[in-house]
């Protein structure tokens, strides 16, 4: 009988054995990497001895996978592999906020989003209650001209500082201690403007608005329907007036008199007026930095005025002939910093959004913002 059993417990010790020895083997194996200078991720694989198919792709699969392809110093990578060493996973935590995991099921590559931790500053606000102009105003306030300029160029696109303020108007400043506000709110007499600072996980900085979009407008390529393009921009052009070879630093579209001219992006309206051989023409402020002109016009849309916001695609005017031109046509420009720039190949900028993996982080600091005021 004690030989019976000892043949069981022997046969039960071996099986907890080729259990445990199994389960062991099943573990996945974890490998951590912290990108320093020179770091890739195809370096991380060869380390690992995964094909270059495999990189190609993971980062194919998605748009943020795609981003794996420019790893930012001090981020961090953690490579899983089953037990017979193919990929299992791959997770991706940037030195800003958002992690994500690449997970392999089968032949096909998923995302899983985490919601990372992090630790909020403490804020401190700064009012600034409009009495003369906002320059002046916010130097009495404490602020420096280094965040003044900030504040103007954040809120540029939504805010004429010349027209649009008025007595009793109030800037809430919002620090954490960094260089920038976190955050910049303006109250006046008949708007309301917010901007919150995001650093996205390429160490790039913007000012958002509450939903995640810049405040800036993206531009039309053309303001209006055009039946060809009769001069382009260039630096040397026959004048057919003046006869003589002059730079042409603008694009004229021809078109049929009367047809609409479409502001190109959001702005405010700087001119609406006679501009001497521009004829009748419009020039509108586009944030701190662009200004696009319309010129040679046959009349203006019924609403314009000085000082007035427009929207991007607005009807500001139609085509003419008025000033010195020689038939009907759009004379327009587009101006960087008062320097003109070919506008059929200038790289103009577009609205940015926050992208969803870093979103809700930033809803948490809009939140924390709005809470401290």
């Amino acid at each position: 009988m004690s030989k019976f059993f000892s043949q069981v417990l022997l046969l039960l010790l071996l099986l907890q054995a080729s259990f445990s020895t199994a389960f062991a083997h099943s573990k996945d194996n974890e490998y951590h990497f912290t990108v320093k200078s020179g770091d890739s991720l195809s370096k991380y694989f060869y380390k690992l001895g995964l094909s270059n198919r495999l990189l190609a792709n993971l980062l194919s699969a998605s748009t943020q996978n795609k981003q794996l392809n420019q790893l930012n110093i001090g981020e961090k990578i953690t490579i899983r592999l089953h037990a017979n060493q193919r990929f299992k996973s791959l997770s991706h935590q940037s030195n800003n906020k958002a992690a994500f995991d690449v997970i392999l099921l089968g032949t096909r590559f998923t995302n899983s989003f985490k919601q990372v931790q992090k630790k909020f500053k403490p804020l401190s606000t700064t009012v600034v209650t409009i009495s003369n102009s906002f320059g002046y105003d916010a130097q009495k306030s404490g602020l420096s001209l280094s965040t003044i300029n900030t504040v103007v160029e954040a809120l540029s696109w939504r805010l004429d500082f010349n027209s649009d303020l008025h007595k009793g108007d109030r800037f809430y400043i919002v620090s954490d201690g960094s260089k920038k506000p976190i955050g910049i709110i303006y109250n006046g007499s008949n708007k309301r403007i917010e901007a919150f600072s995001h650093t996205d996980s390429r160490n790039r900085s913007r000012y958002y608005d509450r939903y995640g979009y810049t405040l800036n407008s993206s531009f039309l390529r053309a303001p209006l329907k055009y039946k060809r393009i009769s001069s382009k921009f260039q630096l040397k052009r026959y004048h057919p007036i003046l006869k003589t070879y002059r730079p042409h630093r603008a694009v004229d579209y021809a078109a049929v008199s009367g047809t609409p001219v479409y502001s190109t992006a959001d702005g405010i309206v700087k001119l609406k007026g006679w501009k001497g051989a521009l004829g009748k023409a419009i020039i509108i402020k586009h944030g701190a930095n662009y200004t696009t002109v319309y010129a040679h016009l046959s009349k203006y849309a019924s609403n314009l005025r000085k000082g007035k916001a427009v929207k991007k695609g607005q009807v500001i005017g139609y085509v003419g002939s008025t000033g010195r031109s020689t038939g009907a046509h759009l004379h327009y420009e587009l101006r960087y910093k008062g320097k003109r720039k070919d506008p059929l190949s200038y790289k103009l900028p577009t609205q940015k959004k926050i992208s969803r993996t870093e979103l809700w982080w930033f809803r948490s600091q809009v939140n924390k913002v709005l809470a401290s005021l």
